[in-house]
């Protein structure tokens, strides 16, 4: 494992800090490679003991929704991956500043990463060689998610041609009833790790009424098919089923 640090996920809600830093804690501890920093490269991070001791380039307590996150682009095909172009093509100089407003700019020793605002979403560009905004080139990974950063690379060069169109395409947007959806398994989630059951995610995450029938009633009510189904749910999100978030899946 490496000293360094993945962003955090976007979708975290306020106030629910259990969940909250348990995915934090599984993002950083298996995907472990730099994508922040501050704009102006630093040399060495700072070490958080609340976060094992390890090195990271920003407190690992800040709630992620104060800030972009930064994914590893392997697995967000959200991001938009800049090389170099070859010699010979006459590529255009890119602005990234051009294209919206820079919600984060930062650089490491991967090159540059900026994340442009829009009202479909913000989108992550890595810029791979220190040139690559002098003269870019898109890179295409031909992966099982190539489609999706094709269709990215798409309207990355029709905005770049003056159209007005998304950045980011509707499948990996996340919608206000799916950050619902989000914020209830998160909450069911603190309940599970601070020792709680079904009743008690029954009461506090959707005030159902069965939650205050007799055990033998209760056993068989609906409320409590429907809070195991959210605690099950909850926990496979903690556990990396917030990758899948990241394809629109």
């Amino acid at each position: 494992m490496s000293n360094s640090t993945v962003s955090t996920a976007q979708v975290s809600p306020p106030n629910f800090s259990g969940a909250t830093t348990a995915i934090v804690t599984t993002i950083r501890a298996r995907f472990a490679r730099s994508r922040a920093g501050g704009s102006i490269q630093t040399a060495l991070s700072p070490i958080w003991p609340a976060a094992g001791g390890y090195d990271f380039v920003r407190d690992p307590d800040i709630p992620a929704a104060h800030e972009p996150a930064i994914w590893l682009p392997e697995h967000s095909p959200g991001t938009l991956i800049l090389a170099t172009a070859p010699p010979g093509f006459a590529a255009n100089a890119l602005e990234p500043g051009a294209l919206g407003p820079l919600l984060a700019d930062r650089s490491d020793a991967d090159g540059r990463h900026v994340v442009i605002g829009d009202t479909s979403g913000g989108l992550h560009i890595w810029l791979k060689q220190g040139d690559a905004a002098q003269r870019p080139a898109v890179l295409l990974p031909v992966d099982d998610a190539c489609e999706l950063r094709l269709d990215i690379a798409l309207r990355f060069i029709r905005r770049l041609r003056g159209q007005n169109i998304d950045l980011f395409p509707r499948l990996l947007r996340i919608t206000s009833q799916h950050r619902a959806r989000l914020t209830q398994l998160l909450h069911a989630y603190d309940i599970h790790h601070d020792g709680g059951g079904p009743r008690e995610v029954a009461i506090d995450v959707f005030d159902s009424a069965q939650a205050s029938l007799p055990s033998s009633e209760w056993k068989d009510s609906g409320a409590r098919r429907k809070a195991n189904r959210l605690i099950q749910d909850a926990i496979a999100l903690v556990n990396r089923g917030y990758l899948k978030l990241l394809r629109g899946e």
